[in-house]
């Protein structure tokens, strides 16, 4: 019984070693969300200041179309003006011109803003559009080395698993069923004992049956709660206390 419970354990630790490095392949593209939804907020944030900048450059140029037919129509005041023949036309010429004067100064002066403005937004989206290149750069740098460790991973969880078959054939099948149907249920299917305790969940067995664990003439539950259990010290004993050399001789 001492083979299949050294079986029984070997199978239990490939069991761990494929879950864990399973576990590991899942979770590792989830380790680039942040990075991922930085650049989708850097990249919203740019999107917005290029739809504001367009709109800018829209009323620009709505607005410097309409400086330029007040322009025009300053001449064709400017033109009245100079043929008016009586006061009452001068005077009606006077008044459009410099109408038309104040409606290009308001409206230049406002073009200047705004134009200033625009290029201050533009010198803002050309850094935001470099930081949004850093981040995809990395994104990308970073999603090329996950995907070689992935396959890393991969390729460890196929070995994990061979192995772990390897072990599932050199348990009998009995103590096999018995097996998977309490790492389904509990988790894990064996469990040691140290000093009359079940680690599995920490109920000291009685005496009568830690004996029998020290025979180790036939595989045991717990009371409690049903892992094949063994003792620690038989199976796996305590490496060696550090001492002397066994070539040198006890310094008197």
């Amino acid at each position: 019984m001492r083979d299949q419970l050294v079986f029984l354990l070997q199978l239990q630790q490939s069991d761990v070693k494929v879950r864990e490095l399973e576990t590991a392949a899942n979770q590792l593209p989830a380790r680039l969300d942040p990075l991922r939804r930085d650049l989708a907020k850097l990249q919203t944030m740019l999107d917005a200041e290029r739809a504001k900048l367009a709109e800018t450059e829209s009323w620009r140029k709505a607005q410097q179309d309409m400086i330029d037919k007040d322009r025009e129509l300053l001449k064709a005041a400017q033109s009245k003006l100079q043929a008016s023949k009586n006061s009452k036309d001068f005077g009606a010429a006077s008044r459009e011109v410099e109408n038309r004067r104040k409606s290009i100064s308001d409206r230049e002066a406002e073009l200047k803003k705004v134009v200033e403005a625009s290029a201050s937004s533009t010198a803002q989206m050309q850094t935001r559009d470099k930081d949004v290149e850093g981040v995809r750069t990395e994104l990308t740098n970073s999603e090329d080395a996950q995907s070689e460790q992935l396959g890393q991973l991969r390729a460890a969880v196929a070995e994990a698993i061979v192995a772990r078959d390897e072990a599932r054939a050199r348990v009998d099948k009995q103590w096999l069923k018995i097996y998977d149907t309490l790492a389904a249920k509990r988790g894990y299917a064996v469990a040691p004992v140290i000093k009359g305790v079940c680690q599995g969940c920490h109920m000291a067995l009685p005496p009568q049956l830690n004996n029998i664990l020290a025979r180790m003439e036939s595989i045991e539950t717990c009371p409690r709660c049903s892992r094949l259990v063994y003792r620690k010290e038989l199976l796996e004993p305590p490496a060696p206390a550090a001492g002397p050399a066994a070539d040198e001789s006890p310094k008197t």
